[in-house]
């Protein structure tokens, strides 16, 4: 009886742990959502523009402002930037292939298939970067191991933040930092490639119909790395020539 007595407290007791665990994610993910203006406002939003300059990606992309507008449902997207001095538009479906239109100094390019990719390799950046906060908001990510730490007065939980598989073209595993007091990320870690990197997050803009995105990522480890997103807007309609019409 008291070895069946001291089975049924172990597991009693692990089944508290998990549980408790499971409460702590939980109440993480409704602080971060909290943060940027809810779940429910996110998932109903439809289009998004921003634009961004720095973190570039290949040298095939000039290092100048870069616009992306983009629909959430459909995968349809307009990019606008340079490669070199040539003004480049480049329109891509990024969840369906086939049917893009590349433009260079306005005219229609039937090559070019490393800038496409460059581009497109760009855009999932991007939104790594930009669309960190609601990437919890993927099944197959999780975040673990979850503890306190206070830096420079902010009182903040630190946890580990993991997908199970790519999200944009990347497997994510790092270390987010998120303020107590808001609910925003303040700090991001991870290695790429052996590099370690850790951005100081900031900057959260509204971006209509209150929702809010952080736009400045200041890469301490290397400056190249850094970004800033100068605007960031979303809107309910957007002409659908944007996505097949220069």
């Amino acid at each position: 009886m008291k070895i069946l007595s001291n089975v049924l407290s172990i597991v009693i007791l692990t089944l508290f742990c998990q549980l408790n665990l499971i409460a702590q994610e939980d109440s993480l993910h409704k602080q971060i959502w909290q943060s940027i203006g809810g779940q429910e406002k996110w998932d109903s939003l439809q289009y998004l523009a921003f634009s961004a300059k720095g973190n570039n990606i290949s040298d095939q992309l000039a290092n100048e402002e870069r616009k992306f507008l983009f629909n959430r449902t459909t995968g349809a997207c307009r990019f606008d930037g340079y490669t070199g001095t040539d003004q480049v538009t480049y329109l891509f479906n990024f969840k369906n292939p086939g049917g893009d239109k590349l433009f260079i100094g306005g005219n229609l390019s039937t090559d070019e298939a490393e800038l496409k990719k460059s581009i497109k390799s760009q855009l999932f950046l991007d939104f790594n970067l930009l669309l960190l906060p609601t990437l919890i908001g993927q099944k197959n990510v999780q975040l673990k191991n979850q503890k306190e730490s206070f830096s420079a007065g902010q009182k903040l939980t630190i946890s580990n933040i993991l997908s199970s598989t790519p999200i944009f073209g990347t497997r994510i595993a790092g270390l987010l930092y998120i303020d107590q007091n808001t609910g925003e990320i303040a700090r991001y870690e991870y290695t790429d490639k052996g590099e370690k990197i850790t951005y100081e997050v900031s900057n959260y803009k509204e971006i209509g119909d209150g929702i809010r995105l952080p736009s400045l990522f200041n890469c301490t480890t290397n400056e190249q790395r850094s970004c800033i997103f100068s605007s960031i807007s979303s809107f309910v309609q957007v002409e659908q020539k944007k996505f097949t019409e220069l």
